[in-house]
């Protein structure tokens, strides 16, 4: 899982050494869960609100008390905003991306980070070039119990992890929410099933060998369900199941040789929400009730803190496009079928 390191750094036009930040997307995700949390950062500030309806804009900024524009371009290019926090629909990502990182601002953007694996090798390149600072938003890895689980692992509790399981799904969503929509990004293999292919790669470490994929289809084409096999080679996999439609299910296991990690609420945590890890060995049980935690405000936090780390933002970008190849190599599996 990806770990804090501080790394303190100052821009000479911020206050107290504040990422000033402007969001671009007044939709849910930003009002309930980002902006309070940005609000609640030591290292973070919001400036200003962007979105494509301005009277939603405008009600946003009264309610956190910042500034707001009528569009993205003149957010954009405000002078007293460092970084951008992308909260639209999928499908607008890599336009946003590209004009912000030509602006100079540093880009925290929802996942995913795009639909497809050419176009985050293009945002990605392009954000290298123009020396942007780019990380696409899996809140859930910032929640303490993820690095308790990993520490579990690392000093050989459970042996050798041999097999990683993770289901994320929910019950039907409103018929117009953007996911089912495939031309705004939509469908259940870049909204949770992303989730639970990043937790397989952080928990393995490693990129998988070999990719087998079962996908469901609606009769709008929409990706509705879907279980995936990872092999990570030297007998370690992950079996994935997600999906739009289900009865909600959060949580992942890892078994190992000598042992059994459950992690009971695993993505979607609300902040006063106890979460907790099940660790299970040969006549042993622990329950292990892990601290409520804001992910989103760990999150804030973990970004502005390491922009200026090199090797932290190039480890950044090599996560981003690992991820989107997995993607592409799933959906590529099932566009014939």
């Amino acid at each position: 899982m990806l770990k804090p390191v501080v790394c303190w750094f100052v821009y000479p036009h911020l206050d107290m050494d504040k990422i000033r930040f402007g969001i671009i997307g007044c939709g849910d995700i930003a009002r309930k869960a980002f902006i309070p949390a940005l609000k609640k950062s030591k290292y973070a500030e919001i400036v200003a609100v962007a979105s494509r309806n301005s009277n939603k804009a405008e009600s946003v900024s009264v309610e956190f008390e910042c500034d707001f524009e009528s569009n993205y371009e003149l957010l954009l290019n405000r002078n007293d905003i460092s970084a951008i926090y992308i909260a639209t629909v999928p499908s607008t990502h890599e336009k946003i991306i590209l004009a912000a990182a030509k602006n100079g601002k540093h880009i925290l953007c929802e996942k995913p980070l795009t639909v497809s694996y050419n176009s985050a090798k293009k945002v990605v390149n392009y954000c290298k070039k123009m020396r942007i600072g780019i990380l696409e938003g899996f809140m859930y890895q910032f929640h303490t119990q993820h690095q308790i689980v990993q520490n579990i692992i690392n000093v050989g509790e459970i042996g050798t992890p041999i097999l990683m399981q993770a289901q994320f799904g929910f019950p039907p969503l409103k018929s117009d929410n953007f996911r089912y929509n495939k031309e705004l990004g939509g469908g259940a293999i870049l909204d949770a099933g992303s989730y639970t292919l990043h937790i397989a790669r952080n928990i393995f470490k490693k990129e998988p060998v070999e990719v087998y994929s079962i996908i469901d289809y609606n009769k709008e084409g929409i990706d509705i369900h879907g279980t995936v096999l990872l092999n990570f080679h030297k007998g370690q996999t992950a079996n994935l199941s997600f999906g739009f439609d289900n009865f909600y299910r959060n949580n992942y296991s890892v078994w190992g040789t000598e042992g059994y990690i459950s992690v009971m609420r695993s993505f979607s945590i609300s902040e006063t929400f106890k979460p907790r890890i099940i660790l299970e060995k040969q006549d042993y049980y622990e329950e292990i009730e892990c601290n409520p935690e804001n992910q989103f405000v760990s999150e804030i936090e973990y970004f502005c803190k390491n922009l200026n780390s090199k090797n932290i933002v190039n480890s950044w970008r090599n996560d981003m496009l690992s991820q989107a190849k997995l993607i592409d190599i799933i959906n590529n599996q099932n566009k014939k079928k």
